[in-house]
């Protein structure tokens, strides 16, 4: 998001998208010379608690919440200060500057490393002989997806080349079933209570030698074309042979 006022600008940004990582987790991550983020009891952040000296319980710390390994240092912990007053209106500004100065110190470090990783020089990369200084991550990028390939398309892609991306994604690349097809088997599935392996399944399309069917089904052990013809053709619905298919593919029979 970003605020204008008459001579400059604020860009307010999610470092969840970047760093997708707690901010317990980035000062081990990056090895920052900050305090590591201390236990506090979020369910006593309560108005009625404000100015006092109160004494936690592990509930108040969701200790119920917690991962095996951190709630083992946190019984550790809680036995040594149980018995502590805690001061919750200094605990609370203390808890917020430790969060700003992890994910300051994080950012700083991130940026650094991204530097590093991308900057190029002369000659070094795929893409270009051109010296380059590297991708600034907090500049040029709102998601470490969108980071990853600004840094392909910068060092990897060579120039004047596209990246040739399958019509279907990725995912998809070895398959080639239709809508059509994925619903007939759906709703085949539901009316005759069978499973029908096809793209979409863990093993993806079943195999016959060479050969991938468009539908499996499991308990009959039988084989589904849809509009088998039209994709790959046919002797019988193709007499001439060199007819062009929907896929742009010339049959050749």
């Amino acid at each position: 998001m970003k605020m204008k006022n008459r001579k400059n600008s604020i860009i307010f940004r999610d470092t969840f998208n970047l760093m997708p990582m707690s901010l317990a987790s980035l000062v081990p991550s990056f090895d920052l010379k900050v305090e590591d983020k201390p236990f506090f009891p979020h369910m006593a952040n309560r108005p009625e608690n404000y100015g006092k000296e109160i004494y936690p319980t592990k509930n108040d710390y969701l200790a119920n919440g917690m991962m095996p390994e951190k709630r083992k240092m946190f019984e550790v912990w809680y036995e040594q200060h149980k018995n502590t007053p805690f001061f919750l209106d200094e605990a609370l500004a203390s808890y917020c500057t430790n969060d700003v100065e992890i994910l300051m110190a994080a950012l700083i470090a991130f940026r650094k490393e991204f530097f590093e990783v991308t900057k190029r020089n002369n000659g070094e990369r795929a893409a270009s002989t051109k010296e380059h200084g590297g991708i600034d991550v907090l500049r040029e990028a709102m998601t470490i997806a969108s980071a990853c390939m600004r840094h392909f398309r910068t060092n990897h892609l060579k120039e004047q080349h596209l990246a040739l991306v399958p019509e279907r994604g990725y995912d998809k690349v070895d398959g080639n079933q239709s809508l059509l097809a994925l619903r007939f088997f759906k709703w085949y599935s539901e009316k005759f209570g069978v499973t029908v392996q096809n793209v979409n399944s863990d093993g993806g399309e079943k195999r016959i030698g060479n050969y991938q069917l468009d539908g499996w089904v499991v308990e009959e052990n039988y084989g589904i074309e849809v509009n088998g013809c039209v994709w790959h053709g046919c002797p019988k619905c193709f007499p001439c042979g060199n007819d062009l298919m929907p896929n742009g593919k010339l049959l050749d029979i």
